[in-house]
């Protein structure tokens, strides 16, 4: 009875890594952003707000250029801090293109980052994943491999 309750542990242990997210924010598609738009322009971002609590960020831009809307040097928009819920991840020195309705902006916005002001390192997600399901089936070929050469020791 040991046995087989081991042997389903490790066949239903990749069952977490193998599922994919599931993200909540969906965009349409097929629009023109500054048609769209209350406010557009061309900004690097000076500062990004946000406690570790707050659903959203604050985030303060320097405006290079505007092209829509009737705005001054510096900017301060709100959006989501995460990214299933539409949020748009700004980076410290980046220099974007911004499209805002009522003082806040999305990922559904079509915000464009043009030039990062520092070097970005972000893992890739589906290396992530990939990465822990290899050692989800390594971790299952050992406990099989074990399993095999020690049958007695399940049925104890």
């Amino acid at each position: 009875m040991r046995r087989i309750l081991v042997l389903m542990l490790l066949v239903l242990a990749p069952v977490p890594v193998a599922a994919r997210p599931a993200w909540a924010c969906s965009c349409a598609t097929g629009f023109d952003p500054l048609e769209q738009a209350e406010t557009a322009f061309v900004g690097v971002v000076q500062e990004v707000d946000g406690d570790l609590w707050d659903a959203r960020v604050d985030v303060r831009f320097t405006v290079e250029s505007v092209l829509k809307g009737d705005l001054g040097d510096t900017v301060t928009l709100a959006t989501e801090k995460d990214e299933a819920s539409c949020g748009y991840t700004f980076v410290e020195g980046g220099r974007y293109r911004v499209y805002a309705n009522d003082d806040r902006t999305n990922s559904c916005d079509g915000n464009e980052l043009l030039a990062t002001g520092v070097e970005i390192e972000s893992a890739d997600r589906s290396q992530i994943f990939w990465a822990g399901s290899v050692l989800v089936v390594l971790v299952v070929a050992s406990g099989v491999t074990w399993l095999i050469r020690h049958p007695r020791a399940g049925s104890q």
